[in-house]
C-alpha cells in the first residue's frame, strides 16, 4: 500500500469574554454600572479592532482584562488564545499551566493547552492535556482532535484515527477540519481509497476550501500509480 506523508495544520481562533468587579461599599451600585459600561466600552473597542485587522489591539485588550485580575481562569483562557492567535505560544503556555495544576481546571483550559503545545512542537503534553480535557468532557470535539494530532505525530496512526473519528462523532458545526485530519491519517495508513472517499465528503461540505482540494488531488494521485 502506498502512504502519504502528512502535514499538520493547527486552526487558531481568538476567543473574548468579559467580567466586571465592584469595589466600593457605599456606591456600590453605581460603580456596577460603571464597571459594565467600561467592560461593554472595552468589547465594543476589541471587536471594532478585530474588524479592522487590529490583533494588537485586540490583544492589549485581553492582556489589561487579564491583569485587573490574573487569577480569573475566564480572562486567563481568553488572554492564552489570543496569545496562541499572535504567535506567542510560550507566553500563553506560562499563563494557563498555573490552572492545570488542579484537579479540575476550568472548561476549556485543558484543551487550549493542548493546542498550544502543539504548536510548540510538544507532543507529549498535548496528548495529556487533551485526555485529560477529554475525561472532563467526553463530547469535547477540539480535545479529540489535539489528541489526533498529536498521536499522528507520535507515529501513533491507528489511535490517531479512533481519536479523529470520535471527534468527528461529536464535532459541533462546520467538520471539514478534523475531516481532513481524519482523511490525512487514514492515507497514512494506506488507506487510500477511504481516504479519498473522507475529502470527497469534506469538499462537497466546503467546496471553497483550499487545502481540501489540494489534498484530494494529491491522495488522488497516490492512487493512480
Amino acid at each position: 500500500m502506498k502512504k502519504f506523508t502528512r502535514y499538520m495544520v493547527l486552526v487558531i481562533a481568538i476567543g473574548q469574554l468579559t467580567a466586571c468587579q465592584t469595589t466600593s461599599s457605599n456606591s456600590v451600585e453605581t460603580t456596577k454600572k460603571s464597571g459594565d459600561i467600561s467592560e461593554r466600552v472595552e468589547s465594543a473597542l476589541e471587536k471594532v479592532a478585530l474588524s479592522n485587522g487590529s490583533k494588537t489591539a485586540s490583544l492589549l485588550s485581553l492582556e489589561k482584562k487579564y491583569k485587573r485580575n490574573s487569577t480569573d481562569p475566564m480572562k486567563a483562557l481568553a488572554y492564552a488564545k489570543g496569545l496562541r492567535h499572535a504567535n506567542y505560544l510560550n507566553r500563553a503556555s506560562l499563563i494557563l499551566t498555573p490552572f492545570t495544576k488542579s484537579g479540575d481546571a476550568y472548561p476549556g483550559i485543558n484543551t487550549e493547552i493542548s493546542m498550544i503545545a502543539l504548536g510548540l512542537g510538544n507532543y507529549d503534553s498535548a496528548e495529556t492535556y487533551a485526555q485529560q480535557a477529554i475525561l472532563q468532557n467526553p463530547e469535547d470535539h477540539n480535545a479529540y482532535q489535539n489528541l489526533g494530532i498529536a498521536l499522528d505525530a507520535k507515529e501513533m496512526h491507528p489511535e490517531a484515527e479512533r481519536a479523529f473519528r470520535k471527534g468527528l462523532e461529536h464535532w459541533k458545526g462546520d467538520p471539514t477540519t478534523i475531516m481532513n485530519n481524519l482523511a490525512l491519517n487514514l492515507a497514512t495508513q494506506g488507506f487510500i481509497d477511504e481516504a479519498i472517499e473522507v475529502l470527497e465528503r469534506a469538499q462537497a461540505l466546503s467546496p471553497d476550501r483550499i487545502e481540501i482540494e489540494r489534498n484530494l488531488r494529491i491522495i488522488r494521485t497516490l492512487n493512480e500509480r
